[in-house]
């Protein structure tokens, strides 16, 4: 809700989104580093008065708003911009909540109740709400509510959320016998074993395997070691950043759905809430027998880049995930000590989760060229598999804390972990490139680095150490682009982009992981040629056309701008005596279209030309009004929709800048979504004609000439302006529609525009 808001603000960028998310993410770190530090200095009864007056002080900072008119800066980087505004806007209610897990069951834990032993079952609660959180809102509240709606409804919850911790608060003070700790390192006197006759201890039961009772909070509750924090640091570490990995790899490289973010982050909530919840029995015997076959296969599968078919590889690659999440959230479960130490517990949960965020979020882009940390930190977690679950030196300070699986799941272990371990080498020589080590080079030495700390914390042993810093030393300088026709491999915060050269057509194309961002012929007779969406028979080809026809049409065509640069075809259309402005987010993409050694279309453009860098909304805003004949909308070539460049005050923008009879031409083609609709009502709200064309038929010959199908839609001030293609029958108005939305910079609803939600 937050980032939507601040989205027309600074633009579409993934950098304003990791920022947001590292905001988020460390707020949560702050709120679980209060709750440790204020229930040990204070004990949990004055602590419990304390945080009363600080859940009503966030109430002045309600309803959460961010205002249009703040200005962020425009030379200079704007993170530090962004930050500022994220404390202002939502930084004291998103910090007072962050608190709410631990704080409830720490209070919880100090009450006589029968289960107040161990509360770490109400951390299964708190992971079921954020699911329904993460459903509800692209399902239920997006369609329906405004962002001035949702703020209000925020707020509305907000009361009810105190409401209920005054509740907790005051049963805290009114149970009978409560118990009160006021610090880790005092003694509670209700918890202490009875050591001459240990058979009548009822507080402290032996630690189960899974799912009956109590975790690792074991007869004596000895302090956890700075070991035994590192070891919840790793465990927590290891599916966060593999959370972030699988849906970078999944929503590039397989599938470019809408919304299917949402299904990764509902996976890694579900373990949790699996691991945690004590009527839930995890299969540690045949997940831990199967996973290292299964993080083996997966890792051989992303090296080779194989992503076809997509039924079969998305599935595969979430299950492993689920996997995954279920042995190392089951061990981190198991692993939780006794309730004393509950805030430190989940402090350092939470500082593995930071760090999983900060490693692929933000570290990663910069030091990979391609998503190597997805199947780097899988290669952690396959050499820590063994030792986590039968390493009888992990504790021997706190033996309680010690899960041991059954004997016949270590057998599996001993005997799929050298076929695994060998495969992988095998697969990782064959492929040896040294050359492209030097790029990766940086990341590497930090991957060896952390599975370094990872050696400490869990006492592995050098050989395992060795094989470990093998692998990724090898996965480093893996390279299969000469046999897979890959030419460059660039990465940026935008994604990851490969050139492709197809030896039989020959032909070079760019693509941002599955997504076709254009296509050239190598052959000097249709070097010039524009292709793919952009081919001359195309409904852009059509468009172009008819200014030929048309000499006095053609004559008012002098400035063009376009949003999306691509490889720059659109370029192959421009003549003599025009001016060409490209509006594009990602400089690496302006590198890869410059470079004549893949693509010539801007090189052997008629006109001259201008590449704007940053958010092609913000940047427009710049120009001088009424300027530009035809504004081209470009960015809707992906499958991930730039929602802020569609809304009615982006349109209302880009008419600002047209020219009286001036055009926007609109590519929206999508194989998840239908736009037309929400262009469709924009257009009826704001008085404009429309023309549309959806090309589907590609014959055969078309298609192996590089044509692809391509649905366009035209905005003009009336029907006058379109001359020609008024009278063209393969192009129509876009048909009224009563459930058409309305898309704002305030509601704007994908959900509704999937296909087959849609009609």
């Amino acid at each position: 809700m937050v980032a939507k808001m601040i989205l027309p603000l600074l633009g579409g960028s993934p950098s304003v989104w990791n920022t947001c998310l590292f905001f988020f993410q460390t707020t949560l770190l702050l709120g679980y580093g209060y709750s440790h530090l204020t229930t040990r200095w204070w004990g949990t009864r004055r602590q419990a008065i304390i945080h009363s007056f600080l859940l009503l002080s966030a109430i002045a900072f309600l309803p959460i708003t961010v205002s249009k008119n703040i200005i962020p800066p425009q030379n200079s980087n704007p993170i530090i911009w962004l930050l500022a505004l994220l404390v202002l806007a939502v930084g004291l209610p998103f910090f007072v909540v962050s608190t709410s897990a631990p704080l409830v069951q720490k209070w919880f834990a100090n009450t006589s109740h029968p289960d107040s032993n161990d509360p770490y079952f109400l951390y299964s609660a708190s992971n079921l709400g954020s699911i329904l959180g993460v459903l509800s809102y692209p399902i239920l509240i997006e369609p329906n509510f405004t962002l001035t709606q949702q703020s209000w409804l925020w707020t509305i919850g907000y009361g009810l959320l105190i409401l209920l911790i005054f509740g907790c608060a005051v049963c805290l003070w009114k149970f009978p016998n409560a118990k009160e700790t006021t610090s880790e390192n005092s003694t509670d006197i209700n918890n202490q074993p009875n050591i001459l006759h240990p058979e009548k201890n009822t507080l402290n039961p032996p630690l189960p395997v899974n799912g009956e009772g109590a975790g690792g909070w074991g007869s004596i509750p000895t302090p956890p070691t700075i070991q035994q924090q590192a070891q919840w640091v790793v465990l927590s570490f290891l599916p966060s950043s593999l959370l972030l990995g699988v849906t970078t790899y999944i929503t590039t490289d397989i599938a470019a759905i809408p919304l299917l973010w949402a299904v990764p982050l509902a996976i890694y909530l579900f373990t949790f809430i699996l691991a945690f919840s004590p009527a839930i029995k995890i299969p540690y015997q045949t997940l831990v027998g199967l996973l290292p076959l299964w993080i083996t296969a997966q890792v051989i599968v992303f090296l080779l880049q194989v992503m076809k078919p997509m039924w079969l590889w998305l599935p595969f690659h979430l299950i492993g995930f689920l996997i995954i999440g279920c042995v190392f959230h089951g061990e981190l479960a198991q692993s939780r000590p006794n309730t004393k130490y509950l805030t430190t517990y989940y402090l350092w949960i939470s500082v593995g989760g930071v760090l999983g965020g900060l490693f692929n979020a933000i570290a990663a882009p910069l030091l990979f060229k391609s998503v190597l940390e997805y199947p780097i930190v899988m290669v952690f977690s396959l050499l820590l598999l063994r030792t986590t679950f039968y390493n009888s030196e992990i504790n021997n300070s706190n033996p309680e804390l010690l899960i041991k699986s059954p004997a016949d799941s270590y057998l599996k272990l001993r005997q799929t972990l050298p076929i695994s371990i060998g495969l992988l080498l095998g697969t990782l020589i064959v492929g040896f490139y040294p050359k492209i080590f030097i790029t990766n080079l940086p990341g590497i030495l930090i991957a060896c680095a952390i599975f370094s700390g990872i050696f400490y914390a869990f006492k592995l042993h050098p050989v395992r150490l060795l094989v470990g810093l093998s692998l990724i030393l090898l996965i480093g300088q893996f390279y299969i682009g000469y046999i897979g026709g890959i030419l460059d491999t660039e990465r940026s915060f935008f994604g990851v982009y490969r050139v492709l050269h197809d030896k039989q057509r020959n032909f070079n194309s760019l693509l941002h992981g599955t997504i076709l961002h254009g296509k050239q012929s190598l052959d000097a007779n249709r070097r010039d040629e524009p292709l793919t969406y952009f081919h001359p028979t195309s409904p852009v080809g059509q468009l172009f056309q008819s200014f030929k026809d048309n000499t006095t049409t053609n004559k008012s065509i002098s400035k063009v701008a376009v949003l999306g640069l691509g490889i720059g075809t659109l370029a192959a259309y421009s003549e003599p005596g025009q001016q060409w402005a490209f509006y594009e987010i990602d400089p690496k993409v302006e590198k890869i279209a410059r470079n004549p050694n893949y693509f010539t279309f801007l090189q052997d453009s008629k006109a001259p030309f201008s590449v704007v860098l940053g958010d092609a909304r913000l940047q427009v805003a710049d120009a001088p009004n009424n300027q530009y004949d035809l504004i081209f909308m470009d960015a809707f070539s992906s499958d991930a929709v730039p929602v802020h460049l569609i809304t009615k005050e982006a349109i209302q923008l880009y008419l600002s800048k047209l020219a009286p009879q001036g055009l926007i031409v609109i590519n929206i083609s999508n194989r998840y979504l239908n736009l037309e609709p929400v262009l469709g009502a924009l257009a009826e709200n704001l008085g404009l004609s429309t023309l549309r064309q959806l090309q589907l038929n590609i014959t055969p010959t078309e298609k192996e000439m590089g044509k692809s199908s391509s649905h366009w839609v035209i905005l003009g001030r009336n029907q006058n302006d379109f001359g020609k293609l008024v009278k063209d029958s393969r192009w129509q108005p876009i048909p009224k529609s009563l459930n058409a939305p309305l898309w704002t910079d305030d509601f704007s609803n994908i959900f509704s525009v999937l296909r087959g939600f849609n009609k």
